[in-house]
């Protein structure tokens, strides 16, 4: 005679109870070679993967140090440019040019760190307004655009100069 379905779900229930996974606890089941049972059969019953739990376990925050280096070294090219801009007015185009020259290498280190930021996660709006500002701040791209959108600002300039040395 058959058992009964209830006797024969007890039995099922029994019968896996001596079987353990590597965590050491109890399983349903055979277990399968390589696999964590307990987190397979979740799965299973639910008939879905949780992927929530992946996605924060995989996301880690990473320090925004970079981007903040970044965004501080091109405020700083942006000073130190407004200042050789001033000592050219001055009349001094040796020492302007001098400081214009480390300003294009120290907007150049911040560009390149402001990059590395915004495509690393390492402050990624630091490091993309300290591209924007160590573009703006470059004097060679200040002379570009002074040329392109305001030529009569340098002929003026030009012009005031040779009339304050007498010539």
């Amino acid at each position: 005679m058959a058992p009964e379905p209830q006797q024969r779900a007890s039995q099922r229930s029994a019968a896996p109870a001596s079987t353990r996974n590597a965590t050491g606890r109890p399983t349903q089941g055979r277990p399968m070679p390589g696999r964590d049972t307990d987190e397979f059969a979740r799965l299973m019953q639910r008939n879905t993967v949780d992927v929530r739990q992946q996605a924060q376990v995989g996301r880690k925050r990473r320090n925004p140090v970079v981007g903040k280096i970044a965004l501080g070294l091109a405020v700083v090219s942006a000073a130190v440019d407004a200042s050789a801009f001033a000592v050219f007015m001055g009349g001094d185009t040796d020492f302007a040019f001098g400081i214009c020259f480390v300003v294009v290498f120290l907007t150049l280190i911040a560009a390149v760190l402001g990059f590395v930021a915004a495509v690393g996660s390492f402050g990624r709006w630091y490091g993309a307004v300290g591209v924007v500002v160590a573009f703006f701040a470059n004097p060679v791209i200040l002379v570009v655009l002074l040329v392109i959108v305001a030529p009569e600002v340098l002929t003026d300039m030009g012009g005031s100069a040779a009339d304050g040395m007498g010539v």
